[in-house]
């Protein structure tokens, strides 16, 4: 130590030292505190993320899509372009549905720009058509997405059976599970009374069609009657209207136009002129798995919930509901989405990481130093920074998820760094040395003065270095853009870690090691002869790397000519060829299957189309089971109808090579010869993931025609899906080419 060094008595290490007991009063409210924050933080699949973009949808039923262009979509693009902000708007018609989306700027107040768009969507609203159901409008936020979604099939129940169990019995059960928000049922067959009413006969009698339609529907309501004034009591009452049974909409009356003066028009009922059928609804989506029809239950858990508690709740419940046979036998349940495997996945890996690392901190401790106090004080200090990093999380408001978990990772390492080097310093300022006689012979009191002159003699440094690293951290922050909706919390837990880290090195580290180092005790491990050579080993290449440097020193322009030619070289030419994205593949054990039908397929092509792909996914041995939709796609409660579109969700066994069973199982497809039906096959990404502000999600180019004409953008489209499509082809054949499907 330089002798003309001089302690300083503000010094955090030294006031560490000096109040152990507070320090280590400190340090156990630390774990505490951190202990019961872990158990309570809350716990997603992905960081507190709300992108920039509104969602409208719209149901249109009976309305052609090039009427409801004209009725419903352009009105609602020229007032929803009004809102503040918006860059963008992004509309799609079809049969009995309009699409639209609102695309912000990065960084704008979201809320703000959602109450806007509901203010201009209701003064459009008086110019559309009536009895449309009323708009939905939302936020692309990740916390509304399903945490955990199952199908559901019965060896003997019907459809519509299914169906109706999973409305009114299994999702009634699930929804009152505590941090569940809603279960939305979708899939199978509904419930429908049809009215099938004969027009020619309608017309004989002179009754109007209007006239029928509101008088069913103003039948089919209660009516509040009032109160009813007593003696005893005013209850209220209520008229009772609504239809229980398909006989009750069979005897509904109509009066018949009559020529007779001064008499009563005759009455004729609705079964004289129309067929009332008590059945189902006609079936446009169909949804299997693993060929068997199914019905498809997603569980929404509320924004402060722990996903893990809530699937975790949710899978006891069905567990206790078929042991007392509610779920009878001839059913299968089967998870299509569990959220909470991948979250243990991530917290177990950071587990199994921390420990990795705090047990190879804790051996080149020992290696190095010989010593079981020593090498306590490192695996004390490592977790005790990462419950202080949650800590911090906690009041900040974090979340742990994929990104968080990433950070604190990260962070061990900064950990380990700090507390051994003020762990060393301060060995090696009170003369713990292995293999030399030690000075622990000193007093308490003048071991203890000096490890507070070494420790201050690295606070320093410390707190520099330390500096450094957020420094290099913390402009992240500022970059803003898309990708830091998703990066913020990953930069924030790195900070906090190390953060922690410092607190951690500079009082508890020091403040240990000057108590335990004062125990006259010593074990002794520095003499065992594999420590005690390996010791000796690593003096002699210690001297030998001086003699080197020494020598490297009288050439050291040589010497940083040929590193920088070497080196430098070698990176340029290496970080060509390391690609280059945004996030890097994560494997999810899924692969998803879309199917796209060209114009004018019928809904029998799309499923036998569909059916074809689903033998092929079963024919492999890598296949767990496929979910599969015919005639649209499901999402939560939203049921698509869309005739030109086929998915498949193919969950495979653990250890499957994803990229290799897409590759084997794209050339089945390509035997198929099935002609402008184009079927992609790709490993399935983290829902709720998204990398950019595009309408096109899973594109790398996002290219959009636009144009007046609707026949020249057809022919257009068809052209550019013609050259892109070639091109692939040649690429995939190429020696260079990228072999997975365009």
């Amino acid at each position: 130590m330089n002798a003309k060094f001089k302690p300083s008595r503000l010094g955090i290490s030294g006031l560490a030292i000096r109040q152990h007991i507070g320090t280590l009063m400190l340090t156990l409210a630390v774990m505490i505190v951190g202990i019961f924050f872990v158990t309570t933080i809350q716990v997603d699949l992905l960081p507190s993320i709300t992108y920039p973009r509104i969602g409208v949808r719209i149901e249109t039923p009976g309305i052609a899509p090039e009427v409801a262009i004209d009725e419903i979509t352009r009105p609602l693009e020229q007032a929803l372009s009004a809102t503040e902000g918006v860059e963008q708007v992004y509309s799609q018609t079809r049969e009995n549905r309009v699409r639209l989306d609102l695309y912000f700027r990065v960084g704008g107040d979201i809320d703000q720009s959602l109450n806007d768009a509901t203010a201009a969507l209701n003064r459009a609203s008086n110019n559309l058509p009536d009895n449309l159901e009323p708009p939905r409008l939302f936020k692309y936020d990740p916390s509304q997405l399903p945490v955990y979604e199952f199908a559901l099939t019965s060896s003997i129940k019907k459809d519509v059976d299914l169906r109706v169990f999973a409305d009114e019995e299994l999702a009634r059960e699930l929804t009152v599970i505590p941090g569940v928000a809603s279960v939305d049922v979708s899939g199978g067959v509904e419930e429908e009374v049809k009215v099938d009413i004969d027009l020619d006969r309608l017309q004989a009698l002179g009754i109007g069609l209007r006239d029928v339609l509101d008088e069913l529907e103003e039948r089919n309501q209660d009516v509040a009657g009032g109160r009813l004034l007593g003696e005893n009591g005013e209850p209220l009452t209520r008229a009772v209207g609504r239809f229980k049974t398909a006989e009750e909409i069979r005897n509904l009356s109509f009066a018949v136009n009559s020529n007779e003066e001064n008499g009563a028009s005759p009455r004729v009922y609705l079964r004289d002129f129309a067929e009332v059928i008590d059945g189902t609804q006609d079936q446009r989506i169909f949804v299997s798995l693993n060929g068997s029809p199914a019905v498809k239950l997603s569980v929404q858990k509320q924004p402060d919930a722990n996903t893990i508690e809530v699937v975790d709740r949710v899978k006891e419940k069905i567990q206790n509901l078929t042991q007392s046979n509610i779920i009878t036998n001839d059913m299968t349940l089967v998870t299509t989405l569990d959220e909470s495997i991948f979250i243990k996945n991530s917290i177990q890996n950071v587990i199994n990481s921390g420990l990795i690392g705090t047990g190879l901190a804790a051996f080149a401790v020992l290696l190095f130093l010989g010593s079981l106090r020593q090498t306590f004080i490192i695996v004390v200090s490592i977790p005790l920074a990462t419950l202080g990093a949650v800590i911090l999380m906690k009041i900040f408001g974090l979340s742990l998820n994929v990104f968080s978990l990433g950070g604190l990772a990260l962070g061990v390492g900064i950990v380990v760094d700090n507390s051994i080097v003020m762990l060393e310093t301060i060995a090696d300022g009170v003369g713990i040395v292995p293999g030399k006689k030690s000075k622990s012979r000193l007093t308490s009191q003048n071991l203890i003065n000096q490890s507070i002159n070494s420790s201050q003699t690295v606070e320093s440094a410390l707190i520099a270095s330390t500096s450094t690293n957020l420094v290099a951290v913390l402009p992240f922050l500022m970059i803003g853009g898309f990708i830091s909706l998703l990066f913020n919390e990953l930069i924030l837990t790195i900070s906090f870690a190390v953060a922690a880290s410092i607190l951690v090195a500079l009082t508890v580290v020091p403040m240990l090691t000057s108590r335990l180092l004062s125990i006259r005790w010593s074990s002794g491990l520095h003499k065992f002869w594999p420590l005690y050579w390996f010791n000796q080993g690593f003096k002699q290449l210690t001297k030998g790397y001086g003699w080197l440097l020494s020598k490297l020193l009288k050439l050291r322009w040589l010497v940083v000519i040929i590193a920088f030619v070497v080196l430098g070289g070698s990176s340029l030419n290496l970080a060509k060829q390391v690609p280059q994205e945004i996030l890097p593949s994560i494997n999810t054990g899924q692969a998803q299957l879309i199917a796209q039908f060209p114009p004018n397929t019928s809904l029998e092509t799309n499923r036998e189309v569909m059916k074809i792909t689903e033998d092929i996914f079963l024919q492999q041995p890598e296949t767990q089971f496929v979910f599969s939709t015919s005639g649209g796609y499901l999402f939560g409660s939203n049921t698509t109808e869309n005739v030109l579109r086929g998915s498949s969700n193919i969950t495979l066994k653990s250890g499957t090579n994803i990229q290799a069973y897409i590759d084997r199982v794209s050339q089945e497809f390509e035997k198929l010869n099935l002609v402008d039906i184009r079927l992609r096959l790709f490993p399935d990404g983290v829902r709720g993931l998204i990398l950019n502000n595009s309408p096109v999600r899973r594109a790398d180019i996002d290219l959009i025609l636009q144009g007046n004409d609707q026949n020249s953008l057809d022919e257009a489209g068809e052209t550019v899906l013609k050259v892109l499509g070639e091109k692939a082809t040649l690429a995939q054949f190429s020696p260079d080419g990228d072999p997975r499907q365009p």
